[in-house]
């Protein structure tokens, strides 16, 4: 069998199989109304992919026992991507949000958005939100180009759009005359 994407996600697709995504995301205490439960679901099908392709052994001939294996892998990847967010909310905190690896255009909508406000709220959202932010006002992105350059889907895009919007909106009324 050949291991493309396609035959991995028809194989986690199968009977239960990808119960092991839920699984790995609820061993790291991450539950369904957790603000990244959705993003993680879909980060596990892409890490799937890879671990499918990967096994040394062909997958489909000890499903039980590459489930296994793949289910302590998405763990590890999940507990990796955790940690690293962890590690950033704790460098936001201090106050310092790194924008030098952001380009700064010359053009009229980057010019108008005042970095110390940016800063603000990049340090409300989470990793999606903040490559959201950072695409669509200094990359100028629609929302179809960031969603195929994150390999989500355009509601998922619009969903962190839309969270954005709610934290935002949260924001200002808690301080109303810092927008003005």
């Amino acid at each position: 069998m050949e291991r493309t994407a396609q035959a991995a996600f028809e194989f986690l697709a199968a009977d239960d199989h990808q119960l092991i995504i839920y699984s790995a995301l609820k061993k790291l205490g991450i539950r369904q109304n957790d603000t990244d439960f959705e993003d993680l679901v879909q980060e596990g099908w892409l890490l799937f992919v890879a671990i499918f392709q990967k096994y040394p052994q062909e997958p489909t001939k000890k499903p039980k026992q590459f489930l296994a294996y793949a289910h302590q892998a998405l763990y590890r990847r999940f507990l990796n991507q955790l940690q690293a967010k962890q590690r950033e909310i704790k460098h936001l905190e201090t106050g310092e949000v790194d924008l030098s690896g952001v380009p700064q255009k010359l053009d009229v909508l980057a010019n108008t958005i005042d970095t110390d406000l940016l800063k603000g709220w990049l340090g409300k959202c989470n990793a999606a939100e903040r490559r959201f932010l950072i695409d669509r006002i200094y990359y100028q992105l629609t929302p179809s180009e960031i969603s195929k350059k994150w390999g989500v889907s355009r509601q998922t895009i619009y969903k962190w759009q839309k969270r954005i919007r709610s934290k935002l909106m949260a924001r200002e009324s808690e301080n109303p005359h810092q927008f003005k």
